[in-house]
Parts: C-alpha cells; sequence; structure tokens
C-alpha cells in the first residue's frame, strides 16, 4: 500500500514535543540531536511534585499527562528508579481511589465533549495505563498495583467490554462497552494474566464482533452513531482505535495476529489510506482540520499491521528531524 500524501511534514509542523518525539522513537530515532533536545523540552515540562500539566488546563496538573508521558520518558530510555520516573510515578500512587481506580484531577473542569473522562469516577482506560506504567517500573508486588487489576475486573461488563467508567455515555445508551478501553485493557489482560484468562477470552470475543462490524462499515461507505443513528463518514479514529487507543498503547492487537493477513484488517487499512486528507492529515470525525497527533496514530497503525513499510518512511522522517533540529 502507498500513501497518497507526505504525513510528516504536517506531523513535524503543528505537533507537540510529545508527537515529535513519538515518531522520532517509533522510526528509530531516538539518539538524534532533535530526539534528546525534545527530551529535554519535555522532562522541562515536569513540575516540582513530579507530575505533568494537563492539556484541558497547563495551570494544573493532569493525571492523565503525568501517567503517559512517563511511559514515554520509561520508553526513552530514563531508567525506571530516575528522579523523574520516580517522582512521577510517587505522584500517582497517592492519588489511587479506594476502589482501585485512578480519576482525573478533581479541580479541572472537563469540557463537556470530552465524554471519555471523569474527575469524580475511576476511569478504566487509564487504570489501565497506569497499570502498564506500573508494570514497565517493575511495581507489581505493590498493593496499588493488585487494587487496580482486581478493579479492571470488576468493572468489565455482562458483554465482555469495559466502558470508561461508571455511568459513561455507552453505559447510558446500553452500548456493549467503549470499543477503544476494552480492546486496550483485554489485551493487557491477556499480557499479565495469559491466554486462558477469562477477562481477557471475553474481551477477546467482543473485539472480534467489533472487527467484523467495522469491516461492514468499511464495505457500505460509513458508520451509524449509537446515540442519534446518523450515518458518519469513515475516519481514522473509527479505523484506528481497536488497533490502538493513544499513541502510547503497546500494539498487542498486532502482535497477537490482528495485522494485514486477516482480510478484516487490511479492508480497515485501505479504507484509512483512502481518508487521508489532502494536507498529509488525517481528520477524526470531531475535529474541522487534520490532527496531528493522529496522524502519526495512523502512520504507526498502518506500519504496524504490515500495510506499509517502516523503512520506506525513514528517510523522510530523518530529513525533516534535521531540518527540525536546525530551526531549534
Amino acid at each position: 500500500m502507498k500513501l497518497s500524501h507526505d504525513p510528516f511534514p504536517l506531523i513535524f509542523a503543528r505537533g507537540d514535543e510529545v508527537v515529535r518525539l513519538d515518531c522520532l522513537m517509533f522510526f528509530q530515532m531516538q539518539d538524534s540531536d532533535y530526539a534528546r533536545q525534545l527530551l529535554l523540552d519535555l522532562i522541562g515540562e515536569q513540575l516540582a511534585h513530579g507530575a505533568f500539566p494537563s492539556k484541558i488546563d497547563p495551570g494544573k496538573w493532569g493525571i492523565r499527562e503525568t501517567a503517559r508521558r512517563a511511559l514515554l520518558l520509561l520508553e526513552a530510555g530514563l531508567p525506571p528508579d530516575g528522579l523523574n520516573l520516580f517522582s512521577a510515578v510517587k505522584f500517582i500512587l497517592k492519588r489511587q481511589n479506594p476502589d482501585g481506580g485512578w480519576s482525573e484531577n478533581p479541580s479541572l473542569q472537563i469540557p463537556h465533549w470530552m465524554v471519555e473522562l471523569s474527575t469524580e469516577r475511576s476511569v478504566t482506560w487509564l487504570t489501565a495505563d497506569i497499570l502498564e506504567l506500573l508494570r514497565q517500573t517493575n511495581r507489581e508486588d505493590r498493593v496499588e498495583y493488585r487494587a487496580a487489576l482486581d478493579w479492571l475486573r470488576k468493572m468489565q461488563n455482562r458483554h465482555g467490554g469495559w466502558y470508561c467508567f461508571s455511568g459513561a455515555i455507552g453505559e447510558q445508551l446500553n452500548a456493549k462497552g467503549d470499543p477503544d478501553s476494552t480492546a486496550q485493557i483485554a489485551f493487557l489482560m491477556n499480557q499479565i494474566c495469559g491466554e486462558d484468562d477469562p477477562a481477557y477470552l471475553k474481551g477477546k470475543a467482543l473485539f472480534e464482533s467489533w472487527l467484523d462490524e467495522y469491516a461492514q462499515d468499511v464495505e457500505r461507505g460509513y458508520w451509524v452513531r449509537l446515540r442519534d443513528g446518523k450515518k458518519e463518514e469513515l475516519d481514522v479514529y473509527h479505523l484506528t482505535h481497536l488497533f490502538l487507543s493513544h499513541l502510547g498503547d503497546r500494539p498487542r492487537r498486532f502482535q497477537s495476529g490482528y495485522d494485514l493477513s486477516d482480510p478484516r484488517v487490511k479492508l480497515l487499512m485501505e479504507s484509512l489510506i483512502d481518508v487521508q486528507q489532502q494536507d498529509g492529515g488525517w481528520r477524526p470525525f470531531w475535529a474541522s482540520g487534520s490532527d496531528p497527533g493522529y496522524t502519526l496514530l495512523a502512520v504507526k497503525v498502518l506500519v504496524l499491521s504490515g500495510a506499509m513499510e517502516q523503512e520506506a518512511l525513514q528517510s523522510r522522517v530523518k530529513e525533516l528531524a534535521m531540518e527540525s533540529s536546525q530551526d531549534v
């Protein structure tokens, strides 16, 4: 498969330091001068108590940003017990809810359209991010880790899925679960507890049914919103969120065989290429234009699925990284 437009100028021109650093690391350029500068910039954003500023309100800390930036710092090579990661993990552990999960900073005003996040109720995908962080920093023996894992098990619904949180819009609409959260958590359960884990098996079965459904959406050329039955054009979110729920999500679905050898995946990847915008980016359905984060996510999904060769794109990334480094 081949792209019609170059996505990397948009990623480097409009992406923040997280998007650009993630791009460089994905294309194995973490040792470049530009990647090191971006890493220093990212470290410089960390607050004195270990947290990172929220994207919702940069004047306040965010649990989501702290967890995901800590995972990025870890992937970039910072030591698990070094000051940056130790302080971030310590900050997060202190804010675990009594039920075992984590919610967002209660002082934040969550926008009404951000239906996946809560400041009052523990959030499944956020807790899964933190569970991932605890695993990768060798804290599986912590009581907080076991409490989080137990809470995630309890949050799995009768369909085998997970909502973003108790009372989330998906639960209100009687959906089977949130596809992003379900895919992320189910395959994390597989990693932690094995192929025979009941939570994983139920989650995987639901994942399979959604993959069938999305392949049918591609064949008919649109998807239907659950809340009002409105037909929507296929977009980057709909075509990628079963495979990677965010840039830092681990590629466990691809590693489990959901790659181009699966005809449903191939169909979705072909459609993903078809919906690329002329500016080289991809636009999620809620945005007015291409989004640099989702543009990189699309590129990663295409490469990880086997639809595109990583080496074929690497030289362009290197070229733009060198130009960006000179501009710093």
